[in-house]
């Protein structure tokens, strides 16, 4: 299979001294939210956001979490975490990080008001914290949380008195954070987002001094514009546009992301729905070819799935493999369930113009076409999908696609979690997985729980709630001037871009 880069890339050693330089990138999408990075955990999203904000950890794309804001941690109790925080650095405003702000955006977290975002959910395990000294905290969790230092990974730290102080609305336009760039010029509804350097940030910038973030929703006016020169660093492209980029004598790189496509099967439908019977939803995986989709749509730069982690992801099962391609025993099992004659279902998608995916789910439809399961994909905005997802309302939807994302924990326990009984409004649910999954997150032994991971996995992998596809990839290109360039599961590394002599 080809791979085209390793996943922290440095093509060359930044030249000494001190530069003073522009980069323009242009992206897919804004963070809805602007500057409250509280909403979501993913691209295009978080690449912004970390420029802006800093986490406690940071997660890069192996391995558990490295220092971010915090420079160690212990588990000095089941129920304890003390992290040591990095001094020295400062917000935007100027204003000294210390551990009393990380007790502040837990606590931000923890109103009323907060519940509707994505963070507050995921740190609801926390109980409380309190500041030790003015460089460490203790927080404490309900019960044993064997993940907390990877979920603060993706808890942003904010100044929550200018929070409170400018107002909600306010701030997402003038956002307040410790990250290696501060927002200068932002406006609602317009195209770009400047941002200038922090000097008082633990990750400051050597050589950018400027970042242009420009939105560019089309993806062949993105490639354009870094043809042309307009733009230095294009994202969101497809794997189709590599040889593109690299026959204009560009950078096209593609990371392999951590997260897994799928088409989620669930079983909690009323009646008598072929969902229901886990024949079924086997032969569904049997019935689509993911080589084929591998090979010929991702080119060759993603590989089959069987289960909801990648092989770089904590609790990967190598043992499990993906579903073979195999039409006869597809037909054979939806006979034995009693559709001899296949049935109709209806699966609904988000197709964007970041991957290739709407080729994808044609696959896949056609596929299970041969079998007797005749598709209908209905393409719906992503604002839709949020809302039917949040509430497992999915009106005439017999499937929907959905992301394993593995990315934001760099760990499964996330998704494993929305595809059992215990995700809020739950879409499949099988008993017998609950005290196992429980079990997992609250066991602190690494190798314990990577054992206890990989059984949930071979369970998750016969009990068919998904059909799993291939992993994700992320394709960026970018202009021959940059020479060093690294990016890490949650977006380009902009603060470390290197320039080459002009």
């Amino acid at each position: 299979m080809r791979r085209a880069i390793a996943f922290a890339l440095l093509l060359a050693l930044a030249p000494a001294g001190a530069r003073a330089e522009t980069v323009r990138a242009a992206v897919a999408a804004f963070p809805p939210t602007l500057g409250n990075p509280f909403s979501g955990a993913s691209q295009p999203s978080s690449e912004m956001w970390l420029s802006v904000f800093d986490g406690v950890t940071r997660l890069g794309w192996t391995g558990g979490p490295e220092p971010g804001l915090a420079l160690s941690w212990t588990n000095t109790s089941p129920t304890t975490w003390r992290f040591m925080l990095r001094p020295g650095v400062t917000f935007h405003n100027g204003k000294p990080f210390t551990a009393q702000d990380v007790v502040d955006v837990l606590a931000l977290l923890k109103r009323p008001e907060m519940a509707r975002y994505l963070i507050a959910a995921e740190l609801q395990s926390v109980r409380g914290a309190r500041a030790i000294d003015p460089m460490t905290v203790e927080i404490e969790t309900a019960e044993p949380d064997a993940i907390l230092p990877n979920r603060l990974a993706v808890m942003m730290i904010v100044d929550v008195a200018a929070w409170d102080g400018a107002g909600v609305d306010a701030f997402t336009r003038a956002p307040v954070g410790t990250g290696p760039f501060r927002l200068t010029a932002w406006r609602e509804g317009t195209a770009l987002a400047v941002l200038g350097r922090h000097a008082g940030s633990w990750r400051a910038p050597a050589e950018v001094s400027r970042l242009e973030y420009r939105l560019v929703p089309d993806k062949t006016a993105r490639l354009q514009s870094l043809i042309s020169r307009q733009t230095d660093v294009v994202t969101g492209l497809h794997v189709d546009d590599v040889a593109t980029v690299e026959g204009m004598g560009l950078k096209a790189l593609v990371f392999q992301n951590p997260q897994i496509k799928s088409i989620a099967l669930p079983n909690l439908h009323a009646g008598d729905h072929p969902l229901k019977d886990v024949r079924v939803r086997q032969a569904l995986n049997f019935a689509v070819d993911k080589d084929s989709i591998a090979r010929h749509i991702m080119l060759g730069f993603a590989e089959p799935a069987g289960q909801g982690a990648g092989r770089d992801t904590f609790g990967f099962n190598p043992e499990v493999k993906p579903y073979p391609y195999d039409p006869a025993r597809a037909k054979a099992l939806l006979i034995e369930a009693g559709y001899p004659d296949g049935f109709d279902m209806r699966i609904e998608v988000v197709v964007d113009n970041a991957t290739p995916d709407a080729l994808l789910y044609q696959q896949v439809a056609q596929d299970l076409a041969a079998v007797g399961v005749r598709v209908t994909l209905g393409s719906i905005t992503f604002a839709d999908y949020s809302r039917k997802y949040a509430a497992a309302d999915w009106g005439e939807a017999d499937a929907f696609h959905l992301i394993w994302n593995n990315a934001a924990f760099q760990d499964p326990i996330r998704a494993i979690e929305y595809f059992s009984c215990l995700k809020v409004n739950p879409f499949f649910c099988e008993d017998s997985l609950v005290p196992e999954i429980r079990a997992s997150s609250r066991e602190l032994s690494r190798d314990k729980r990577e054992k206890m991971l990989q059984g949930i996995m071979a369970r998750l992998h016969d009990l068919a709630p998904a059909i799993w596809l291939t992993n994700s990839v992320y394709t960026v290109a970018h202009s021959p001037r940059i020479e060093v360039f690294e990016m890490r599961p949650t977006g380009i590394v902009f603060e470390n871009i290197g320039f080459g002599i002009q």
